[in-house]
């Protein structure tokens, strides 16, 4: 994937930004093309107003499970308050949908004037305005009336390779990206402050919202962690954890390089046990768990790699954390333990359960889009020398 310093998300991501440009060089910017230009704004601004509207709204409808509007849909529906599994889940899709069209239907309306008695002359004005410049004055002008469409496909590229590399594991398409200066800076700059927005965490809190009465209401299975013992007794180390960790790390003095090299260490040498996580949802007798586990066998579930993470960074000198909460798995949220670091003056989120798979999740940007409702269980100080 990058080969002699050839990056084939880079190549994409090049190719996608400079067709659209290009051709907008070659082909004449007429009149046709502007109005279908701003037809295309209107309407994508008119969809963007719609969502995030649709989704403030479901908030506002749903913030009180008792008022009518509620009340209405259930008698209606009542499939959704009494047969439906997750039935808030539902109602926020509901809600949202109906908003959606309802919003979007309005503005187009409302806009309708712009775009019949606005648009048209201004597109008109403009193409003459154009075709009187010089032939190279207006194939610059071509191609710069094409940047937002090819800044438009770059940041939907970039968003569903977030997803891809996000949620699916594919590691050599994670390294590509990992080392795209292009893709990174697009992630920096433009989708870790989207997924911070406030519409976009309207979102996540209805789905989480529902998510936590799903699982007061038992609908959702919650997995034991602790396996019957403490973390204390989880995180317990022995001499040849110690003496691994701190050979591992070698004469490294960044705390940030040696947290790296004891997550990169686990990832490639603990293998998960999927029966043990089977087994940990029914009768758990005789299930033995934590960090010297993990180490002598070479596998466990996610407790079992968070514990050796502990025992491993203490042995080090390092800091450390045991965060329970909610994880994304591809297809469904479930229960999950991953660790916190202490590093160059911040904690670091560190998950060694899936970075086994390939990906990178240490300090990973977007750790929060498939990690939520983190618990911080317990708190570590590094094992003293003496």
């Amino acid at each position: 994937m990058d080969m002699l310093g050839f990056n084939i998300i880079t190549a994409i991501m090049i190719g996608l930004f400079a067709v659209p440009v290009l051709a907008g060089m070659i082909r004449p910017l007429t009149g046709e093309r502007i109005y279908r230009s701003f037809k295309s704004l209107v309407n994508n601004v008119i969809l963007l107003t719609a969502v995030v509207l649709s989704v403030y709204l479901s908030r506002l409808v749903l913030a009180d499970e008792h008022n009518a509007v509620l009340a209405a849909v259930y008698k209606i529906l009542p499939a959704l308050q009494n047969d439906v599994p997750h039935r808030d889940i539902w109602l926020s899709a509901l809600f949202i949908t109906f908003f959606l069209l309802a919003i979007d239907g309005l503005l187009y309306l409302i806009t309708i004037p712009i775009r019949r008695y606005a648009i048209p002359p201004l597109a008109d004005r403009l193409a003459k305005v154009i075709q009187k410049r010089h032939g190279f004055f207006r194939r610059m002008i071509g191609g710069l009336w094409q940047l937002p469409k090819s800044v438009w496909l770059v940041l939907v590229f970039s968003l569903l390779l977030s997803f891809v590399t996000g949620f699916f594991n594919a590691p050599y398409i994670t390294q590509a990206a990992n080392s795209s200066v292009p893709y990174q800076l697009v992630q920096e700059s433009v989708i870790q402050p989207l997924m911070n927005s406030s519409a976009v965490k309207g979102i996540q809190i209805i789905l989480n919202d529902s998510f936590d009465i799903a699982e007061q209401n038992g609908q959702a299975p919650l997995i034991r962690y602790f396996n019957g013992v403490t973390l204390d007794e989880a995180i317990q180390s022995n001499a040849d954890i110690d003496a691994k960790a701190r050979e591992i790390t070698g004469n490294e003095t960044d705390d940030i390089k040696k947290a790296y090299a004891l997550y990169l260490w686990i990832c490639g040498h603990i293998t998960y046990d999927n029966a043990k996580a089977a087994a940990l949802t029914g009768d758990m007798d005789g299930v033995e768990s934590g960090a010297i586990v993990a180490y002598t066998t070479g596998t466990g579930v996610c407790f079992d790699y968070a514990c050796l993470y502990i025992a491993m960074c203490r042995a080090v000198g390092l800091k450390v954390r045991f965060v329970t909460g909610l994880a994304y798995t591809g297809s469904n949220w479930g229960d999950h333990a991953w660790n916190e670091v202490y590093a160059d003056g911040g904690w670091i989120n560190v998950d060694t359960t899936f970075g086994s798979s390939g990906i990178n999740y240490f300090g990973r940007a977007g750790f929060g889009l498939d990690h939520r409702n983190a618990v911080v269980q317990g708190e570590w100080e590094p094992v003293s020398q003496t």
